[in-house]
Formats: C-alpha cells, sequence, structure tokens
C-alpha cells in the first residue's frame, strides 16, 4: 500500500493465470506451483520496494471446473500473502479467459486515478482444455468489440508436464516462443520468478516509441537464449509503447479501452 505523501505513481498489475485441475495433482505439480508462488510473491515485494515508476499490484485466477478468482480485487504486492490453491475438476480455461474479458476493464479491475501501465498475464497449464476455449479467446481478441486491455498485455505462458497443450497457450499469448515448456519442477519454479520479475522491471518503466519489449523477448532473456535482433522480433500482438495510448477507435457500448494508461 502507497504511503501518503509519496510520489503519485501509475499501476502495474500481474495478472497470474493457473491451472488447478486434477491432473495438477500428479507428480507433486499443485506443490511445485504453491511453492513458486510463494517464493515469486517474495521477489515481486522485494521489486517493490525499490520501484519509482509503479505501484505493483497483483491477481490471481484459477480455473479448472470453471474459473475463479483467488483475489477479489488486484492487492499491492507488499500486502499480498500466498495462499497454497488445491487441485481438482477440469481444465476450463475459456471460462478463464471469460473472466479476464469481464474483469480487465476500467470498470472493475484497473480502476485509477494515476492510470496504469501496459498489464502483465502469466499463464501455467499442464493439460488440454476442456471448455470451448476458441470461442472465449475469439471474442477478447476481437479487433472491434474484444478486450483492449488484454490485447496489449505482455503474455507468457508456462507448459507445464508432458501432457501440457503448448500449441493452445501459443495461441492464446500470440506466439509460440512466449510459450515456457518443461517437465522439469526445479526449472519451472526457477523460470516463474524469473520471467515474473522481468516482466515487471520491463513493464514498470517507460520507454522512448519503438524500444518497447516483447513477450518473446522477455522469455529470451529470461531462459538466457540470445536477444533476437529487431529484424527477427515476432511480437505477439503489435504490443503498445510500454506507457502508451492506444489508437483510439470509439468504442461500442460496454467496450472499455484503456486511454490514459
Amino acid at each position: 500500500m502507497p504511503e501518503q505523501g509519496t510520489v503519485t505513481r501509475k499501476k502495474l498489475v500481474v495478472f497470474y493465470v493457473l491451472d488447478t485441475s486434477g491432473s495438477m495433482e500428479d507428480d507433486g505439480k499443485i506443490g511445485a506451483l504453491n511453492e513458486a508462488m510463494r517464493e515469486t510473491v517474495d521477489v515481486l515485494q522485494n521489486i517493490a520496494k525499490g520501484n519509482a515508476d509503479a505501484e505493483i499490484q497483483i491477481a490471481v485466477l484459477q480455473f479448472s471446473s470453471g474459473a475463479q478468482w483467488v483475489t477479489e480485487k488486484p492487492k499491492y504486492v507488499e500486502d499480498f500473502y500466498w495462499d497454497d490453491l488445491k487441485a481438482g475438476g477440469l481444465t476450463d480455461i475459456g471460462d478463464a479467459l471469460s473472466e479476464l474479458y469481464n474483469k480487465m476493464s476500467r470498470h472493475e479491475f484497473l480502476q485509477s486515478n494515476t492510470g496504469y501501465m501496459v498489464p502483465i498475464i502469466i499463464f501455467m497449464s499442464d493439460g488440454y482444455p476442456t471448455d470451448n476455449w476458441e470461442k472465449a479467446l475469439q471474442k477478447i481478441t476481437d479487433k472491434e468489440n474484444g478486450n483492449k486491455w488484454f490485447q496489449y498485455s505482455t503474455k507468457i505462458a508456462f507448459a507445464l508436464g508432458r501432457d501440457a497443450d503448448a500449441k493452445t497457450l501459443s495461441q492464446i499469448v500470440g506466439n509460440k516462443e512466449a510459450v515456457i515448456q518443461t517437465s522439469d519442477l526445479e526449472t519451472f519454479k526457477k523460470m516463474i520468478k524469473v520471467v515474473s520479475a522481468s516482466s515487471v522491471l520491463t513493464n514498470s518503466v517507460s520507454r522512448p516509441q519503438g524500444q518497447d519489449t516483447s513477450n518473446v523477448d522477455i522469455v529470451k532473456n529470461a531462459t538466457g537464449e540470445k536477444q533476437a535482433s529487431n529484424s527477427d522480433q515476432q511480437p505477439a500482438q503489435n504490443p503498445p509503447e510500454p506507457d502508451p495510448v492506444p489508437p483510439e477507435p470509439i468504442p461500442e457500448p460496454g467496450v472499455d479501452v484503456p486511454v490514459g494508461w
């Protein structure tokens, strides 16, 4: 929670969209996820202490048979405490996308008088969707009536385990190179911390036009791969400048456009 008398800063929300289906019980995956998230929260709390550019918030959405918000609204990372998730049910990632469509709005989770930085969405799943995720994805990415916050956000995904559907996750985040696939739980725990920290540090700093960093860049840097040249980069969805006012088509009633981030 920001202290009184401090310089007004924009907010930066990190959305975690996490699979808690029954298969997450297998091979200790749900335990690894809980441990990883506790450690990730600690890392982000340390970053927040020295971040003069943004107030960092966390929102957690779990999906299994349906999707439920663990956080009723985004919480300042300094005040956030991780409660362990339990596994059970199906893999309704389409319901999770519908929740993002509804809540990523200035009328819901993104209310602020100071504006928002480009949001971050980190997905994690260990299996194949069990609902109509294509319809939900089409709705949220629709150019006319979709959710602009989602479309402009930095999206990265983890495909955890041998049965994870990396192809679906790549369609959701917009680029197969923004999906990290691993069956090694220690690697997963390390990488979700690194990706979270890298995304926050990247998105909380305003940069001149043309110097934006894509989700692919963040993954390449986090995994130690050589960063692609500008000519080789393939951004997920034409991301805007990190502190932008996106093009402003007149929205249809009820459609939120992220103006004045």
